[in-house]
């Protein structure tokens, strides 16, 4: 390491040590507190064994009280083979996944509020995030000062069972906290039983 560079600074070979470490640090965890998952198959894809992880704001490792169809482990290493008639407009045929064994599908979560578990948001215009509000998938959107909060349905996303859309008048994108405020003011307006409106397309 540098003698310029600051002592709390993890260089490449640290940086992959401690992400090794922690990697089976969880795996431990997973094997030791949470149920597995049969997740799968799909298609040609084989069915896998999943351990699902909770990590909090403080980076520790908690169990998921509830665990939902939106969460449910998709393959991240799915490679698709070509088709053979080359048609770029073909859906791929073939597909399958590397690795072996139990694997560990981190969810980082976001405050503990009642009746909600709230994945941490990503992106970027839109900010995203999903969750669970009183056991029920939401979907939340966030882009351009506009925010929707999708709640339930079999399609949380293009059928929800309730829905809400509202203008904000803050000019940049919003923080984590406000996200999180307007995720918790949209439960309240469900639970205050405020009538679902049209989803946007």
């Amino acid at each position: 390491m540098a003698p310029d560079q600051p002592a709390t600074y993890l260089d490449y070979a640290d940086a992959f040590k401690f992400y090794n470490q922690r990697t089976a640090d969880d795996l431990a965890w997973a094997n030791a507190n949470v149920t597995p998952v049969n997740e799968g198959p799909w298609g040609d894809v084989p069915a896998a064994q999943i351990f699902y992880i909770g990590i909090d704001l403080a980076g520790e490792r908690i169990r998921l009280p509830q665990l939902s169809s939106f969460w449910r482990y998709e393959p991240t290493a799915v490679q698709l083979a070509d088709s053979d008639d080359r048609d770029p407009y073909t859906r791929h045929r073939t597909s399958y996944v590397f690795g072996r064994g139990p694997s560990v599908v981190r969810i980082e979560l976001g405050p503990s509020m009642p009746g909600i578990l709230i994945e941490r948001p990503k992106g970027s215009q839109p900010v995203q995030s999903t969750g669970l509000i009183d056991g029920k998938d939401f979907y939340f959107r966030e882009s351009d000062g506009s925010w929707s909060l999708s709640v339930g349905g079999t399609d949380v996303v293009d059928q929800p069972d309730w829905y809400y859309e509202e203008e904000h008048d803050r000019p940049d994108e919003l923080r984590e906290e406000a996200i999180y405020g307007l995720i918790a003011k949209g439960a309240a307006l469900l639970r205050s039983g405020t009538p679902t409106m049209a989803v946007e397309q």
